[in-house]
């Protein structure tokens, strides 16, 4: 294949892969609108076989990411691991969903979270749940609900391999910090090193050398939310000149 300088890329001349987030082309006005979701569809599909078949390192494969990144499975190894997570319940059942009154909710999707239509993509963040809102709809499309706890502060812990970036995230918004119009305030700390070595845990039983912890803290009690394994990271060198890029160019350099 060519890169977007014309130079040839091929399995001989490559040591290492970093897959992020691949976009499609634009082919408004190029091919008819019904075909636009099938040609990129395709072009994932090669770009995907090429890293998977890949034989050299790579950060990270398709596959492992889906993987580590399925909710369910996340709540299972954490406790494994010996996370504390809040009580939660994945489910599309009234029933089960009525029993929310007992405690305060917070409701998020279980995959990506996103919604297209009319070339347009919407974006569905983790919200309070309201138990008066109408939730017949939810029988065709199951939701993660969880426990709410208030939290002092959060954690975004982003790892490259054995190496951690922590930073302390202190927000207005008590639901989510990544709200729009949010004031956010980012500090670098160290890890309580029984964390540490959970998170390691964690990322071994995914097969991954990437990945963004996210924790709440209350009282000092450290509350798993989830780990992302391919999540936003350059803000955060921006926010506290932590080098993350640097550990994951070394990664991929096998330095």
């Amino acid at each position: 294949m060519k890169d977007s300088s014309g130079d040839e890329v091929n399995s001989a001349n490559c040591k290492s892969i970093y897959y992020r987030k691949p976009a499609s082309e634009d082919l408004t006005g190029v091919i008819d609108a019904q075909y636009q979701a099938f040609s990129h569809k395709e072009g994932h599909s090669l770009i995907e076989g090429i890293v998977e078949s890949f034989a050299g390192r790579c950060l990270s494969k398709p596959s492992v990411m889906r993987r580590a990144d399925n909710k369910i499975l996340q709540a299972y190894l954490a406790q494994r691991v010996g996370f504390i997570i809040p009580d939660l319940v994945i489910t599309n059942d009234n029933l089960a969903i009525s029993a929310l009154e007992e405690y305060k909710a917070i409701v998020k999707p279980l995959s990506i979270g996103s919604v297209s239509y009319d070339n347009k993509k919407e974006y569905v963040q983790t919200n309070e749940y309201n138990l008066n809102i109408n939730n017949d709809s939810l029988k065709y499309s199951p939701a993660y609900f969880q426990k709410y706890i208030s939290k002092d502060y959060e954690v975004r812990a982003t790892f490259v391999c054995e190496q951690v970036f922590p930073v302390k995230i202190e927000s207005e918004n008590k639901i989510d910090w990544r709200k729009r119009n949010n004031n956010v305030s980012y500090e670098t700390f160290e890890l309580p090193e029984e964390v540490y070595n959970k998170c390691l845990a964690f990322m071994t039983e995914h097969n991954i050398n990437f990945g963004c912890f996210d924790f709440i803290v209350n009282q000092g009690v450290w509350y798993f939310l989830e780990m992302n394994a391919n999540g936003q990271w350059a803000w955060l060198e921006f926010e506290t000149g932590m080098n993350i890029s640097k550990a994951i160019v070394d990664y991929l350099n096998d330095e």
